[in-house]
């Protein structure tokens, strides 16, 4: 189906099939009972991880043969990954300092995350696969940053800080090897630009801020131009995730009163709810066929997979 004929037939309901995944593989509900996610038009929901413990900030690798995330299970939260279709996860970074908000290098190699081990939040990468490697400091100073996100060109690494503010953060882009960074956003005091995605062609960034008043998507060229506003400010909408064919935007939103995913154009208009039983951090796969994200069931939450038919 066109993405113009996504948009045209947003709200038309489509049957439903639906499938829980355990290590081994897609599994069947076990009764009419479950409550999963459902979303009109999904052909496929499953669920990844299934344990008591807080995870988030799911992502596909490159090659969509991993997702990683962050997670409690070691009693402090670390990165781990897990293969894409379920299975046994590897924990990737060990240290007493919060780590989270992991994303990966073009080429699946190496992820860059934000740590408080240096005692601020501050940007670490790490080479994966390799014996004895330890992360490595990225950014230094007194202020605080984080939910670093990698562009696709595997160049830059465009991330939240609040650095030469009192209160709120801005964008920023740093080279992936290191150096000075650059300021990609300039707002006032109180002002939250944060969790950006990289369009495809790494020239733009979705992200989400609170400019107008209350936390709506926006667009950001890296070389100057105009900044548009995707979503309108009818409630909380966050961490955007752009389609690998730059046409859509998924993002978490409480517009329906809960946190839910939806997708939107990425030049705005119509939006379409994915999920109906909560969902957060949406990340598309690198062939565009797939959501990961995550769902809470009290304090735990665990990771699910969507196809993106839609």
């Amino acid at each position: 189906m066109s993405r113009t004929y996504w948009l045209i037939s947003t709200f038309i309901i489509a049957g439903v099939v639906l499938s829980g995944c355990g290590g081994d593989g897609p599994t069947q509900p076990a009764d009419d009972d479950t409550e999963l996610p459902v979303a009109p038009r999904v052909t496929t929901i499953a669920q990844i991880t299934d344990n008591e413990v807080f995870e988030a900030n799911p992502i596909f690798s490159p090659d969509g043969n991993w997702i990683l995330f962050e997670s409690s299970a070691a009693g402090n939260m670390d990165i781990y990954r897990i293969p894409a279709d379920g299975g046994d996860a590897e924990q990737l970074t060990f240290d007493p300092g919060f780590d989270s908000s992991a994303s990966w290098f073009s080429d699946g190699s190496q992820i860059v995350f934000e740590s408080e081990r240096s005692g601020h939040k501050k940007l670490w990468v790490l080479i994966l696969d390799t014996e004895g490697a330890l992360p490595s400091q990225l950014t230094s100073g007194e202020s605080d940053e984080g939910s670093p996100m990698w562009s696709p060109d595997g160049t830059t690494i465009v991330f939240e800080s609040n650095r030469e503010k009192a209160a709120g953060s801005d964008l920023w882009t740093v080279p992936a090897g290191g150096g000075d960074s650059t300021r990609l956003t300039t707002t006032g005091d109180g002002v939250y630009n944060r969790t950006a995605d990289w369009s495809p062609d790494s020239g733009s960034v979705v992200f989400e801020s609170n400019r107008s008043g209350s936390s709506a998507l926006y667009i950001q060229p890296l070389l100057g131009g105009a900044i548009s506003q995707v979503t309108e400010d009818a409630g909380y909408e966050g961490h955007p995730a752009w389609s690998p064919d730059g046409t859509i935007i998924a993002y978490e939103t409480t517009v329906s009163g809960e946190s839910e995913i939806y997708a939107i154009s990425a030049e705005g208009g119509e939006t379409l709810r994915l999920t109906t039983q909560g969902g957060f951090w949406p990340r598309f796969s690198r062939d565009g066929l797939q959501i990961v994200f995550c769902v809470f069931d009290g304090s735990v939450s665990n990771i699910w997979v969507m196809s993106s038919d839609f």
